[in-house]
Formats: C-alpha cells, structure tokens, sequence
C-alpha cells in the first residue's frame, strides 16, 4: 500500500508544495479526522469517525482539487465551489495561487456537520 508520502513523490515539486501546504489546513478543520491515501484515485481522503468520508484532496500534474462528498448541499456564498455532478463539489487549487484557508475550513467544518447528520438519518 501506498504512503501519502510516496503518493506526493510522484508529482511535481510545485504541486507537492501546494499539497503540503493546504493538508494542515484540512486538518485542523476537522479535528479527529484522519488522512489516507488513495493511490487508484491519486488521492487523499479525509474521514470523521462521526460524518465518514468527508473530502478528498485529488492530485493532477499542475493543479489539486479539494473534492468534498456531499458538496452539492454545502452552501457557497463565496462562489468558489466548481463541479456539476449530482453529488460532488470541488475547488481547484493551482501553484502560485493563494489557498482561500477560512473559506476552505469553514467548508470542511460545514461538510463534517452535513456528514454527522446525513449519516445520523440513515441510522434511524
């Protein structure tokens, strides 16, 4: 199995930099949750023990998408969400762009709650 280190390896430095700086980020916005690499999806997941899988960091050979779950529930007064599916929502990140960090983590703060709570509803 991959490591999240050797998955990183594998990309541009720039695009490897961008990875480490926006995964602290994630992090700390969704305290308890845990990281884990998806090597088939060139990925990283993000998981709450309460909500499940919450996002995903998705990594491209000039650019990252910041993928979330139930993106198409979470509200986006900024705008910033891209994505048309039925269900995901996503934000592209690219070198030398700033990382919006308040919006992203009050949108991993707000699809860890969506989560806790669509998953509460399939319980009962």
């Amino acid at each position: 199995m991959l490591t999240i280190d050797e998955l990183i390896a594998a990309y541009p430095p720039e695009v490897s930099a961008l990875l480490g700086d926006l995964r602290p980020f994630v992090l700390e916005a969704m305290p308890g949750g845990t990281e884990t690499a998806y090597p088939g999806w060139r990925a990283i997941g993000y998981r709450d023990v309460y909500a499940g899988y919450v996002c995903g960091i998705f990594l491209f050979e000039d650019h990252l998408r910041l993928i979330f779950e139930h993106g198409h529930l979470l509200p986006d007064p900024a705008n910033i969400l891209e994505g048309a599916t039925k269900q995901t929502r996503h934000i592209t990140l690219r070198p030398g762009s700033p990382i919006p960090v308040k919006l992203i983590q009050e949108l991993v703060r707000v699809a860890t709650a969506l989560g806790t709570e669509l998953k509460a509803k399939r319980r009962a």
